[in-house]
C-alpha cells in the first residue's frame, strides 16, 4: 500500500502542479483581469487597398472582438458582413488573412486587382461595427453568421501599413483561469501529502512480518477438567497452566502472568484431573523453574497475536500446576487438525483494517477529484464560443431603420441645396435614373425660361418616412420609402432608394407622388418577389406595364382600360393629352397627331404582406407632330425651348416624357383590377426632323 500510496501521490503532485502553472501563466499573462486573450503587437501590410480576415476566422459568436490598429496613414477598422465586404472589395487588390495560428502567427494570400481609391469606407452605412474618426481601433460582439474584418485606409487610397493586434473577451475567462490555478494547488497539496505521510511506528512494527503457523505440527493442549469457575475466580481460572513459550521451549511466553501477579497460578486452587486413558503418553513436564527472562521481540501481526491467544495454543481454563503430576487429556486428533485448518493463518489483504482505510482514502481523493474535474469542466464548457450556424448565403435586411431615416435626412439636405442652384451633379450623388433624369431635365428648363433665378424651388422635405426594407442577398438593393411632403400637404411621397454595389451610396431612382386620397399599402413587411409570388398575381408586372402602355396610348377607350382602375392622375392626364390633340391638329401647318407610350426597363416589384405587388415602372412618351407638307415648323415657346429653340423643321416635331409609374396589382384570387397609384410625367427632350 505504501508503493500504491506514494505513486498516486506523485501523479497528483505533477498535475497540480501543471494545472497550476497553466493557470498562473493563464491567469496573469494570456487573459489578464479584462478577461480578454490579445495576440502581440502584428505588422500587416498589402500594396493593395485592404487587409481583411477570411470569413473562416471568424466561426464562433458569442464573445467580444476588440481590434485595434496604428500606422502612418489614418486607418480605418471595420466589421462587416461577408456579402457586403466581399462586393465592396470585388476587383480589387487586396490582401487576405486565411489562417491564425496563436499567439501571433498569419497566413496570408495576395488577390490582384485594380488599386483605383475606393469610396471612403466611413461613408458607408453597412458596417455592423467600424473605428470611430482618429481612434483607429473597434469593439463588436462577434454575431452568428459570415463576419470579416477590415483594415484600410480612410481614404480608400491603396498602400495599406497597420501594427495590428486582436484580442477576444470572454466573459468569465479570468475567474476560471484562477479556479484553474487554485484547483491546481489543492491537488498538488495532496499529492504531496500522500507522498510525505508516514505511518505510526507501532502500527508499522506489528504490520511488518507475520509468523506462519505450520499446521502440520501438533502442539500438545492441556484441556482442563474442572468444574466452571465461578465468577469471581473465572479470571485466574482462565489463565495460562504453563510459562514457557509454545513456540521455544526456552522463552518465556509473553502471554504468561507476570512473576509477581498476585493471581499467579502457584495459588491457583489444584483440581483433581480426568483420568486418561492408559494408551494415552504422558506429557513431557517442564524443568525446574527458572527466573523469567523478558521474551525476545516478536513481529507479529494481528491474525498471529489472535492465533496464540486462542485456546487451541494456550488452553482454557487450566488449573493443574506444572510441578504436580496429572494426568492431561488431549483433543482427538481429528478434532485438532480440523481446528487448526479452520483457524486463519494470516488475514487477507483485501480485509484488514489498513487496507480498507487506504482505499477508503483513496476513495475519498478520487471523489475529490472527480468533483473538481466536473466543476472545471461545467464552468469551461460555457466559456467555449459556440460554432456559427448561420453558414448559408448571407442574406440581411437591405437597409436598418436608423440607416434608412438617415439617408432619407441626407436627401432632404442635399436635394435643397441642389434645388437652389440647379446644381445637376450635386444632385447625382443622392438621385439615380429615372428620378436623375426628370430632375437634370427640369433644371434645364428652369435656367433656360428662369435665368435669374426667381422661380427656384422652395425648400421641402419629406416628413414621418415609413421604411419598408426587404431581405437581399446580393446587390443592387433597394428599400421603400412612403413619406409626406412638406411644401405638399395633399399628397404622399412613395420612393425607391437603391444601392448599386457596396461602395455606393443610396440613390433615390423612383419617385412618385400620389394624391392622399388614394390609399397607399403598407410597406411594412416588404419582400422581393419569387416565382410562386408572382404566380399568384393578377397580371406579371412587365404585361402589366405593356398593357399600362398600349391603354395610355389608346386613351380612355382603348380595351386594356378595363385591366386597370382609374385615378385622378390617370384621368387628368388622359384628359390633357386629348386636349392637345385636338388643338394642334387645328393649327394649319399641323396635319396629324399621335401620342405613343412604351415601357422602360425593368419593373421593379415588392410583394406586400398581404400577398399584392407594389410595382414602379417607367414609361416613355413620345408627342408626335407632323408637319404639312410645303410647311416649316419651330419651337417658339415653351419648355420644349430648353432643348430646341428657332430650329426649323419641314417634316415634324416631337416632345419625348419620362414618366415615373406606381402601380399596384392584386392577387388573381380576388379578382380586382390593377390600381395606378400615381404617374408623374417630365418633358426631357423636344426637337424635330
Amino acid at each position: 500500500m505504501r508503493f500504491a500510496r506514494i505513486t498516486l501521490g506523485l501523479l497528483l503532485a505533477l498535475s497540480g502542479l501543471l494545472a497550476a502553472i497553466a493557470g498562473a501563466v493563464a491567469a496573469f499573462w494570456l487573459v489578464g483581469p479584462d478577461n480578454t486573450i490579445t495576440t502581440p503587437r502584428r505588422e500587416l501590410a498589402s500594396t493593395g487597398l485592404a487587409v481583411v480576415t477570411a470569413p473562416s476566422l471568424l466561426d464562433r459568436h458569442g464573445p467580444t472582438l476588440r481590434v485595434s490598429a496604428s500606422g502612418d496613414k489614418p486607418l480605418f477598422i471595420g466589421v462587416g458582413q461577408d456579402l457586403d465586404v466581399r462586393d465592396y472589395l470585388s476587383g480589387t487588390a487586396h490582401t487576405r488573412l486565411i489562417q491564425f495560428d496563436p499567439p501571433a502567427t498569419f497566413g496570408t494570400q495576395e488577390l490582384r486587382g485594380d488599386t483605383k481609391k475606393l469610396t471612403p469606407p466611413g461613408e458607408l452605412d453597412w458596417w455592423v461595427a467600424q473605428s470611430a474618426p482618429g481612434a483607429q481601433a473597434v469593439t463588436w460582439p462577434i454575431q452568428d453568421g459570415v463576419y470579416d474584418v477590415v483594415v484600410m485606409n480612410a481614404d480608400g487610397t491603396p498602400a495599406v501599413g497597420a501594427q495590428v493586434t486582436f484580442g477576444v473577451e470572454v466573459h468569465r475567462l479570468f475567474g476560471i483561469c484562477l479556479l484553474v490555478l487554485g484547483a491546481g494547488v489543492v491537488v498538488l497539496a495532496l499529492g504531496l501529502a500522500l507522498v510525505l505521510r508516514r505511518r505510526p511506528v507501532g502500527r508499522e512494527i506489528a504490520d511488518t512480518t507475520e509468523i506462519p503457523v505450520i499446521t502440520n505440527t501438533r502442539i500438545p493442549v492441556l484441556v482442563s477438567t474442572a468444574p466452571a469457575a465461578r465468577d469471581e475466580r473465572e479470571e485466574v481460572e482462565n489463565a495460562p497452566a504453563y510459562r514457557v513459550s509454545p513456540f521455544h521451549p526456552d522463552r518465556v511466553s509473553p502471554f504468561a502472568p507476570l512473576a509477581d501477579d498476585p493471581t499467579s497460578v502457584e495459588d491457583a486452587p489444584v483440581e483433581k484431573p480426568v483420568p486418561a486413558p492408559a494408551v494415552r503418553p504422558a506429557p513431557v513436564r517442564p524443568g525446574p523453574a527458572v527466573p523469567a527472562v523478558p521474551a525476545a521481540p516478536m513481529f507479529m501481526s494481528p491474525a498471529a497475536v489472535a492465533r496464540a491467544k486462542s485456546p487451541v495454543l494456550i488452553g482454557a481454563g487450566a488449573s493443574q500446576r506444572y510441578d504436580e503430576p496429572a494426568q492431561p487429556t488431549y483433543a482427538e486428533p481429528a478434532e485438532e487438525a480440523r481446528t487448526a485448518d479452520e483457524s486463519p493463518e494470516t488475514v487477507p489483504l483485501a480485509v484488514s483494517p489498513e487496507f480498507e482505510k487506504s482505499d477508503e482514502a483513496v476513495r475519498r481523493t478520487a471523489a475529490l477529484l472527480a468533483s473538481g474535474a466536473l466543476l472545471l469542466t461545467a464552468t469551461s464548457c460555457g466559456l467555449v464560443p459556440p460554432k456559427n450556424t448561420m453558414t448559408a448565403a448571407d442574406s440581411r435586411p437591405a437597409v436598418t431603420l436608423a440607416d434608412a431615416q438617415a439617408v432619407v435626412q441626407r436627401y432632404n439636405q442635399l436635394n435643397n441645396q441642389a434645388n437652389k442652384a440647379r446644381d445637376g451633379k450635386l444632385a447625382a450623388t443622392i438621385e439615380g435614373n429615372p428620378t436623375l433624369a426628370q430632375t437634370q431635365a427640369g433644371f434645364l428648363i428652369g435656367r433656360k425660361l428662369d435665368a435669374a433665378g426667381k422661380d427656384v424651388s422652395k425648400p421641402f422635405s419629406y416628413t414621418d418616412p415609413e421604411i419598408g426594407a426587404p431581405q437581399f442577398t446580393s446587390y443592387p438593393m433597394r428599400f421603400v420609402v412612403s413619406s409626406g411632403v412638406s411644401d405638399a400637404p395633399g399628397n404622399h411621397q412613395l420612393g425607391v432608394w437603391q444601392r448599386e454595389n457596396a461602395g455606393s451610396p443610396w440613390l433615390l431612382t423612383h419617385s412618385v407622388y400620389p394624391p392622399k386620397a388614394v390609399e397607399l399599402p403598407s410597406v411594412d413587411g416588404l419582400r422581393t418577389p419569387t416565382a410562386a409570388d408572382l404566380s399568384k398575381l393578377q397580371g406579371r408586372p412587365e404585361a402589366v406595364a405593356k398593357d399600362l402602355a398600349a391603354y395610355l396610348t389608346g386613351g380612355k377607350s382603348a380595351p386594356q382600360s378595363k385591366l386597370f382602375t382609374p385615378t385622378p392622375s390617370l384621368t387628368n392626364m388622359l384628359d390633357l393629352r386629348a386636349k392637345s390633340k385636338v388643338s394642334d391638329t387645328a393649327q394649319p401647318y399641323i396635319a396629324g397627331v399621335t401620342d405613343t407610350f412604351a415601357p422602360s426597363g425593368a419593373p421593379l416589384t415588392f410583394i406586400t404582406a398581404s400577398g399584392d405587388a407594389l410595382v414602379f415602372l417607367t414609361l416613355t412618351e413620345r408627342y408626335l407632330q407632323r408637319v404639312e407638307p410645303g410647311s416649316n415648323a419651330y419651337w417658339t415657346s415653351g419648355e420644349a425651348t430648353a432643348f430646341s429653340s428657332m430650329v426649323k423643321y419641314t417634316q415634324t416635331l416631337h416632345q419625348d416624357y419620362l414618366h415615373q409609374v406606381a402601380v399596384v396589382i392584386p392577387a388573381r384570387s380576388t379578382g380586382d383590377a390593377v390600381q395606378v397609384l400615381s404617374i408623374d410625367p417630365q418633358l426631357v427632350g423636344a426637337g424635330g426632323a
